[in-house]
């Protein structure tokens, strides 16, 4: 995703964090990824770009539509995957920040600039009910669904503001059901195996947090600063930004069972699980396909700027170009056939 503070981005604090880093792991520095699965941008099969008036970063594919979000103005925007078209939109409110969440035909979503949950109805794309929480305006991350609960990064008090807690918001009621503590920066959120899971990005660890008990039961350590996850395939997907890996958890066990190399350290990035395959995506290569049958890269599109937030849905890949005002639509298929030359360069922007 676009980070809020991407200006902000040094190489003197990357190179850093990626030597320590490298010093305390170095036994488990995965491979770099094969030279074959490079291709460059202008060979993703992209099948439609969709023109969103603003900069559109967040997205959620259900069958039939693609939610987007853009930041200015701070607005929810409904797609008919059918058409490709937008067919409505709604403003939400200052700088949604943290993703969106679908709970019973209300779509979630989280204006940190306001400091507000809010409920959009998706038959009427009216706003239901506003939420008022401690977000952290200065940093994106994600919240997710679960057990019929929001789960969402936020401050702990006043004076904190390096987004230590977690929230559990009852979906139905609107009411704060319990707030966790964790370690800093903790503020991608995601859900599977009956669990809640938090990176813990100062630590090098993902929380597993109980539901049934609103407390954190295990803690795996991961790569340098782990940022988004995805779940899929058995497992859940880390990001660790500080050298662009991907770690891979065993659910059952609580342990890294691989970390495999995509040669794209950010600060910001996005990542998906479907359509066969784990999906990366980081400026400058907006699209990474990850086998997860073999836990290594076999395919990166690289090239561009302004385009890092992927997801999968409808049997399509969903890219987010917020540097020029497009949403893209990739066939899952077509990344697959692009390995053996059939793909078609894509259209022109």
């Amino acid at each position: 995703m676009t980070s809020i503070l991407r200006s902000a981005i040094a190489a003197v604090l990357f190179g850093g964090f990626v030597t320590g880093f490298a010093a305390a792991q170095a036994s488990r520095v995965p491979p770099a990824p094969p030279p074959n699965a490079s291709h460059p941008l202008d060979r993703l099969p992209v099948a439609a770009r969709i023109r969103v008036d603003s900069a559109p970063d967040w997205m959620a594919p259900t069958p039939g539509v693609l939610w987007v979000t853009t930041y200015r103005p701070g607005a929810l925007h409904r797609i008919a995957t059918r058409t490709n078209r937008m067919t409505a939109s709604v403003i939400v409110g200052r700088d949604p920040c943290l993703g969106l969440a679908l709970v019973a035909g209300v779509v979630w979503v989280r204006a940190c600039g306001d400091g507000a949950l809010v409920a959009v109805d998706t038959g009427t794309l009216r706003v239901q009910r506003r939420l008022t929480l401690p977000l952290d305006p200065q940093r994106e991350g994600f919240m997710a669904a679960s057990a019929g609960s929001l789960w969402v990064p936020v401050r702990l008090g006043a004076d904190d503001s390096l987004s230590r807690g977690l929230a559990r918001v009852d979906a139905a009621t609107g009411r704060l059901v319990a707030r966790i503590p964790l370690h800093s920066g903790s503020t991608t959120v995601a859900s599977g195996f009956g669990s809640v899971w938090v990176a813990e990005s100062s630590v090098d660890s993902v929380a597993r947090v109980d539901p049934r008990t609103n407390t954190v039961v295990a803690r795996i350590k991961v790569g340098g600063a782990p940022k988004f996850l995805a779940v899929g395939f058995g497992s859940l997907w880390v990001q660790n930004r500080a050298d662009g890996s991907i770690s891979r958890v065993d659910p059952r066990t609580n342990r890294e069972v691989a970390r495999i190399a995509t040669g794209s350290p950010t600060r910001a990035g996005d990542l998906a699980a479907g359509g066969g395959a784990v999906w990366y995506s980081v400026d400058g290569a907006p699209v990474i396909r990850i086998d997860p049958t073999t836990n290594r890269v076999t395919h990166a599109y690289v090239g561009g700027s302004g385009a890092d937030a992927i997801r999968v849905g409808d049997g399509a890949i969903w890219v987010a170009d917020h540097e020029h005002h497009w949403v893209w639509r990739i066939p899952v298929a077509a990344v697959a056939g692009d390995a053996a030359g059939q793909a078609r360069p894509s259209p022109k922007r």
